[in-house]
Order: structure tokens, then C-alpha cells, then sequence
């Protein structure tokens, strides 16, 4: 067979492992894992993130930009605040994760990420926009 038959063949066993993620649930039925982020931007860069990872409903805070600002996450349950931590560990040098959560599907989640000045500053300097959280 020639490589391009076997290039042909290969695309669609590509695409079908590509996927939604997906676990099966206490019935049995395939679910999609919804796994979610929010970004933010100073001055047309990426500054910060704020990842949900469905899968144990941790979250991951990353900051990206080294501009003199750590990066700090809100989390808000029903329009309360819910949880806030800070990343302050420079541009790239890793996540901060938060793994104790638990999330209800009866409440409404929100989540956004900020830029402040430390770990104890309650005026940020920028922040994204409100992120749903879909449990």
C-alpha cells in the first residue's frame, strides 16, 4: 500500500480518539468532562489563567506575565464569595492548585482571575471577565 493510502487511513483513527473527554457515571452513562478556563490579558498578553478541571473540581492559577503582579483567583458560590488564593510565584514558575473543592450541581459557580500587588492587596489592577463553572 502506498504512504498515501496509509496517510488517508490514519486521519480518521486520528479523529475519532479526539474527542470530548468522557467518564462513565454511577449508572453507566458516558459523560463529558467539562473541564473549563478563564483568561486574562494586559496589553494584548496572556497574564493569567484560572483553570477548573472537572475531574476532582480542582483549579489551577497560573500567572504568565512578568509584570511586577501576582495573579489572584475568585471563586463565587450562588453570587458569594465561595474561595480566593493567590499565585505569586513569578511568570511560568508553575501553577498554584486548590484541590479541597467540592462543587454542588444545585448552586451556580462563577470564577475569575485577577492581577493584584501581593498576596494581602484587595484592589486589583486588572481583571477577566465572570467565568460560569458547569458542574
Amino acid at each position: 500500500m502506498s504512504k498515501k493510502w496509509l496517510t488517508l487511513l490514519a486521519v480518521p483513527a486520528f479523529l475519532v480518539g479526539s474527542g470530548t473527554p468522557a467518564v462513565a457515571d454511577s449508572t453507566g452513562e458516558m459523560t463529558a468532562l467539562t473541564d473549563q478556563a478563564v483568561y486574562l490579558y494586559s496589553g494584548g498578553k496572556l497574564a493569567g489563567a484560572l483553570h477548573f478541571y472537572d475531574d476532582g473540581d480542582d483549579f489551577g492559577l497560573f500567572d504568565y506575565l512578568a509584570d511586577g503582579h501576582g495573579v489572584r483567583a475568585y471563586v463565587e458560590k450562588s453570587e458569594s464569595p465561595w474561595a480566593s488564593w493567590y499565585n505569586g510565584k513569578g511568570a511560568d514558575a508553575g501553577g498554584v492548585y486548590k484541590t479541597d473543592g467540592n462543587l454542588y450541581s444545585i448552586y451556580t459557580y462563577k470564577m475569575r482571575v485577577c492581577t493584584v500587588d501581593g498576596a494581602s492587596d484587595t484592589t486589583p489592577v486588572g481583571c477577566s471577565e465572570w467565568e460560569y463553572i458547569y458542574e
